[in-house]
């Protein structure tokens, strides 16, 4: 391993009598691209919100930087050098990318804000991490992509010397993702080191110097990705053997189907490139079978699934659910006879940010609705 960046040594958690963490510990180099790997509830998240401050530890240390370090806030592990770059992006929508870059840091005097040195400041950090947009440009008119360079550009600017980053790569396209490993392994020659949290372990393989494996709560083992296959990785995060894959058995293709789509197309723009941003969709659903829609960003899943819930108008094709025409023209319209729907972004399309759970939490039976 290279000089160590971070040790963090015996670290327990517990909430309300359930152990999330014991005795869990990870190192990470300088200029080091460092994976946490391990199933849902290994315990990945807790470890690393401890190390960002947003949670303590029952027990255990944290060494970083060559001294023993605590932090209590977020905003103390900040300021000591470590940024993180959460799954669901942390920026705010009416705000330029210069503004979210230096938020609560802007540069100038008193209460008086040097906008000349902040975009000027802004354009260095974007053009380090190849982001071509004007730093005027809204966060909201930003891709996920953009965003995420954004994040990362914000990480640089606090002078950061560890970014962990959660699931970077969960929603950019191919492309997206070979520009997004070219930035994080031109880290190394700084000495600025990463903790790379996904569940696709070809990225493991393709970018990271070394792992460590959590499995309920508990540390497995750390090592050297060129020492290791997938294979093993899979042995030690399960804890046993895995001969084959097993496949769901496919539904009877005499089940009913329950969804049918046929045709379904929608209009983006004029005629030309890109103009259709969905054409001559079809597919259906039998009863007791999960779809998956696949494809790269843009290609058009988000669509489909806004189009048949009704929450986008589609320009024609049909939509059957148990053998009835549907054309709905709200989400409402869509829900009687069935469909519902969680959209990408889980913390703005599928909640209530104000509200409390439990006016969310409905069950439909038969053919009326029940509050949960």
């Amino acid at each position: 391993m290279r000089q160590p960046l971070l040790q963090m040594n015996g670290i327990t958690k517990s909430f309300g009598g359930i152990s999330a963490l014991r005795a869990v510990s990870l190192r990470v180099g300088a200029g080091e691209v460092h994976a946490l790997l391990g199933e849902n509830g290994a315990g990945k998240s807790t470890l690393l919100k401890i190390l960002s401050g947003a949670q303590a530890p029952d027990a255990g240390e944290i060494d970083f930087l060559g001294a023993k370090a605590t932090f209590n806030s977020p905003q103390d592990a900040q300021r000591s050098g470590i940024a993180t770059i959460y799954q669901e992006l942390t920026l705010v929508p009416g705000m330029s990318i210069a503004e979210n870059i230096f938020l609560g840091r802007e540069p100038g005097r008193a209460s008086f804000v040097n906008w000349g040195r902040l975009f000027d400041e802004a354009q260095g950090l974007m053009s380090k991490v190849g982001l071509e947009k004007n730093p005027r440009t809204l966060a909201r008119d930003l891709s996920v992509a953009e965003q995420q360079l954004v994040e990362i550009a914000r990480a640089l600017s606090m002078k950061s010397k560890l970014i962990i980053m959660d699931e970077p790569t969960a929603a950019l396209s191919n492309a997206e993702v070979d520009r997004l490993f070219h930035i994080v392994s031109g880290f190394r020659g700084e000495g600025l080191s990463v903790i790379f949290v996904t569940h696709r372990l070809e990225e493991v393989m393709r970018v990271c110097d070394r792992f460590t494996i959590l499995r309920d709560g508990s540390f497995v083992c750390e090592g050297g990705v060129a020492d290791t296959s997938i294979d093993a990785i899979i042995r030690h995060m399960v804890g046993r053997e895995i001969t084959a894959m097993q496949r769901r058995p496919a539904p009877a293709a005499t089940e009913a189907a329950v969804l049918r789509v046929e045709n379904l197309s929608r209009r983006r723009g004029p005629e030309g490139l890109n103009a259709m941003a969905l054409h001559d969709i079809c597919f259906e659903v039998r009863r007791g079978e999960i779809l998956g829609i696949a494809g790269l960003v843009g290609s058009g899943r988000t669509e489909t699934a806004r189009a048949i819930f009704g929450a986008d108008p589609f320009d024609s094709g049909e939509i059957f659910v148990d053998g009835v025409s549907l054309r709905p023209t709200s989400p409402q319209d869509a829900i009687r006879p069935g469909p519902s729907r969680c959209g990408r972004s889980r913390s703005i399309a599928c909640q209530r940010p104000p509200s409390t759970i439990s006016p969310g939490v409905w069950r439909r039976s038969g053919d009326r609705w029940e509050l949960l």
